[in-house]
Parts: C-alpha cells; structure tokens; sequence
C-alpha cells in the first residue's frame, strides 16, 4: 500500500477575478486616500484657527502688561490732584 497525498483542490481563478479583486483594492485604496486628504485639510483648519487665537491671547496678554505699567503711574501722577477725604464746604461770614 502506498499512501499518497490528497492533491489540495485546484480553486479556478479566472482573469476577470483577479481584475475584479484589483478593481475593488484600487476602489478602496482611492478612498482612504480622499479620507486622509480630507483629515489633513481638516488639520490645517484648526492649526491656523488655534494660530489666530494664540496671536489674540498674546496681544491680550502685551495689552494687560502695559495698563498694569501704565495704571500705577497715572494713578501716582493723579494722586496730588485728588482729594479722598470728606468734602470742603466753605463758609461765608
């Protein structure tokens, strides 16, 4: 007795198979390549808008700097000139 291998079963394959599995990858891989376009668009969105509000919080930020310089000085300044204790009323006699 000779024991033999069962020859594995042949799958038939055509050509418009294999064209129509390629077609399909090729459909899919167009896709992820428009939804990655998308996304990185989508990213360059919100890095400009987040460069825009960085720049607005750093004028924000110069603009409390020089009140926060400026104020104590006006105020020194204005000191002399004002008065903060009860009214004068003068009396004619």
């Amino acid at each position: 007795m000779t024991d033999t291998l069962p020859m594995p079963e042949q799958h038939d394959v055509s050509h418009g198979d294999i064209l129509r599995a390629i077609g399909k990858l090729e459909g899919k891989i167009e896709g992820m390549l428009l939804t990655v376009q998308t996304s990185q668009s989508d990213i360059a969105e919100a890095f400009r808008r987040l460069n825009k509000a960085e720049q607005r919080i750093a004028q924000g930020v110069i603009l409390a700097v020089v009140i926060s310089i400026v104020m104590p000085i006006l105020v020194t300044m204005a000191a002399p000139r004002l008065e903060f204790g009860p009214a004068r009323v003068e009396r004619s006699q």
